[in-house]
This record gives C-alpha cells, structure tokens and sequence, in this order.
C-alpha cells in the first residue's frame, strides 16, 4: 500500500505544504514517484511522518529529528535532553508570572518594570555573575578579608518555584546590590575592619562586641521597644550598663573620650542596608527570619552620644 502526499496530509492533518518540504529535506522521503511525477509514499514514509509530525509537537528540533531517524542518536537521550529543556521553560515561565505578579502588586515605575523583566529572563549564571560583579566591586583591594569569605559562602539561590515573597527579595537585592552608594558603604566597612585589625585596636571591636552582644539585644532592644529614650536618665543608666561591658571587654575606661570612641565604631559597622542585605539573602534562601537589630545598635548610638 502506497499513498499520496494528499492521503498523508489526511492521515496525519499536516499539511500538504509541510510535507512536501520534509521530503525535500530527506526527513520523510517518498518511496517512488510516478510516471507523471507524483510523490507516492508507503508504510514506512507514514511511520516516519507520524513520527516528525509527534516530535515536532513536543518542541524538538529538525536536526535532532534527523539523528533520530538516522538512527545516529537515540529516541531516549532526545526525549531526556528536551524533558530538561522543557523543565527550564517551565521554571522561567513560573518565574515570569511571578515577577508579573509582583509587577502589579507593587505598582512599579517604568525603569522597574525594565529591571524586573530582565530578571525574569536571568538565568542562574547571569544571576551569580550579577552578584560576582558586586562582591569584586567590594573587595577589590581586601580579598582575603574575612568578610568577603563569609559574603561570597552566602549567595542568593532561588529555588525552582520561588514564592512572591522571594521574587519581591531577589528584585530588592538585585537593586541594593547595583547602587553605588550601597557599594561604597560595604567598601568603607570593610577598609575600617581590616585597619583596626592591623592597628593597635586589631581585637578590640569584635572582642568587646562578642562579650557584650546579648546584653545589647536585651537591654537596648527592649528599651527600643518601650520607647525609652537613650538620653532619659532610665536610658542612660541601661547605656551606662552596657558601655561596662564594652570597656571591661577592651580594658578601657567608661569616659567621654571612650564613648565617643565606641559610638564612632558602632556607627561604622551598623549599617541598615548592610542589614537589609543579609535579611533578602535569608529571603530567597529561605533561612530562618531574624529580627532586626541595628535599631538597638542605633539607640546606644545615640545614648552614647547623648
């Protein structure tokens, strides 16, 4: 049994046009012509149509086709490779809606809605050389700074299907990491770390820091609460409490000359973008929320000062 191209485009509902130019490119070839020219096909010619006509369906290509029908490649990798292929699609697809959500619950401004579809298109390696052109930009001249170990151990991964709230953290961050003021403050935290760590203080921030933490986050967290003011004669008596384990972790004294010492290097190193920073690398990775504490930092700031 042969058939026309006519009968095939029947049998299959490809049309004839299609056909003709699958023969053309030997994918489907004709098992004779007739006297007058006609294209005939047989039982094969329909068995390999059906199966271009299914592969084509499922979004493979014609060069992958022809190495299946040449058997110079398996049915089962082709099918493997475009399942992957297919689940890529699905995830930027997922991502997409999810940034088109976001588009209309925030309200975006034009050159957000530029920034957002952009990212919608990112795939994994443009997100992390995203956040590598950051982390250079950064620690340039301070590599082997602990800090830029302990930035670069903790990149941001959205996982397959991101939740809104991930989408909203990924566009925030991917912001926050491309504003140059933001950048610069990193910079400047980094640079007064090392130099303290090389100077005669080398120790002293981070031991007295270390020693004196919880109480900080009990003491100036819950005067911040209560609405407490760091110049009250309640908050400096807290204030006074907590600079003691400061001073008695650096073997300084509580005077005016150390305050303003310590409320200048509180003050360097709390930042609540830098904090922001880490709270969306949280975000997206889906660690445990944690409480904001530079507001506590901030009161003995400014109890110090006071």
């Amino acid at each position: 049994m042969d058939f026309s191209i006519g009968e095939l485009g029947q049998l299959t509902g490809l049309p004839v046009k299609t056909i003709r130019y699958y023969s053309d490119i030997g994918l489907v070839p004709e098992a004779r012509r007739t006297d007058a020219g006609y294209r005939r096909y047989d039982a094969a010619g329909l068995a390999r149509l059906e199966l271009v006509r299914t592969l084509r369906d499922l979004g493979v290509d014609l060069a992958s086709i022809r190495r299946v029908a040449e058997t110079r490649i398996s049915l089962e990798s082709v099918a493997a490779a475009h399942a992957d292929a297919i689940d890529l699609h699905i995830h930027q697809l997922k991502l997409r809606r999810a940034v088109l959500r976001a588009l209309a619950r925030r309200g975006s401004r034009p050159e957000e809605v530029h920034r957002m579809t952009a990212f919608a298109r990112a795939s994994a390696d443009e997100a992390k050389r995203m956040m590598d052109a950051f982390l250079t930009a950064v620690f340039a001249d301070h590599e082997d700074d602990p800090f830029a170990e302990r930035m670069r151990a903790a990149l941001p991964v959205l996982p397959p299907e991101p939740s809104e709230a991930q989408i909203d953290a990924w566009i925030e961050l991917a912001e926050l990491v491309e504003d140059a003021s933001f950048r610069g403050r990193v910079r400047e935290m980094v640079a007064e770390g090392q130099r303290r760590r090389t100077t005669s203080e080398a120790g002293e921030p981070g031991a007295a820091s270390r020693a004196a933490s919880e109480a900080l986050m009990a003491k100036a967290g819950a005067a911040v609460t209560r609405g407490i003011s760091p110049g009250s004669a309640e908050g400096a008596g807290i204030v006074s409490e907590l600079v003691g384990h400061f001073s008695t972790a650096a073997g300084r004294n509580d005077d005016a000359a150390y305050r303003s010492e310590l409320a200048d290097r509180l003050a360097t190193f709390s930042d609540r973008r830098v904090e922001r920073y880490w709270q969306l690398i949280g975000a997206i990775n889906g660690w445990p929320a944690q409480p904001s504490v530079v507001p506590a930092y901030e009161w003995l700031i400014a109890g110090l000062r006071a």
